[in-house]
């Protein structure tokens, strides 16, 4: 699966960091990191830095590897945009993340509820969220979420989802993955295709 570590293979395709890409070749390999106390949260993705330090959480490995880049923006207002573009996303799919990982946050529904559970999600949380961030690429002066001269890393982590995290979701409603509803969208997964990393990224 892709999961919450796909953006950040992306962008460093995208900004030429070199990244060591190790995935999970079964359950207890992540389940040994998480009992040894790797972990620093009990979850990945991890990023290890030089065999020393170790970070987690998606969007804090995104801010530091764009920090490291050079390309995290010194204006502060700007960076907030990107901050809050970034949050705005841990809003959108917070139910998708629950309903999917139930166990891990208390709840045993069953499949009926489970069900009732992702049509509410594809008929009133998605399509709010969606049509909110469609709204920030529409105002945008470049067409990059937070108004920045090239893609940030809220672009990158907003991208993975609609290209294939929404798409490749089941539990959706067919019309939510097809993101028929949102033109703006689907053109702005056209926009970050063109880019040399990203098309070369995907054409392996």
């Amino acid at each position: 699966m892709k999961g919450k570590g796909e953006p950040i293979r992306l962008y460093c395709a995208y900004a030429g960091l070199e990244l060591e890409d190790i995935r999970f070749q079964s359950v207890s390999e992540f389940q040994a990191l998480r009992d040894g106390g790797k972990l620093a949260f009990g979850q990945v993705p991890l990023l290890e830095i030089d065999g020393k330090e170790q970070l987690v959480q998606s969007s804090s490995i995104l801010t530091y590897l764009s920090k490291i880049s050079g390309k995290y923006p010194e204006d502060p207002l700007v960076a907030a945009r990107i901050d809050a573009a970034l949050c705005a996303e841990a809003d959108a799919f917070c139910g998708t993340t629950v309903a999917t990982y139930s166990y891990r946050f208390g709840f045993s529904p069953d499949d009926e509820t489970r069900a009732k559970i992702f049509q509410c999600i594809s008929d009133e949380i998605l399509p709010r969220h969606l049509k909110n961030i469609e709204k920030q690429i529409q105002d945008s002066p470049t067409g990059w979420i937070a108004g920045t001269t090239e893609p940030s890393v809220a672009d990158f982590l907003w991208f993975c989802h609609f290209y294939s995290g929404i798409p490749e979701k089941t539990e959706y409603s067919d019309k939510v993955r097809s993101l028929e509803d949102y033109p703006t969208l689907k053109a702005f997964v056209e926009k970050m295709l063109t880019l040399e990393a990203v098309a070369k990224f995907y054409g392996k």
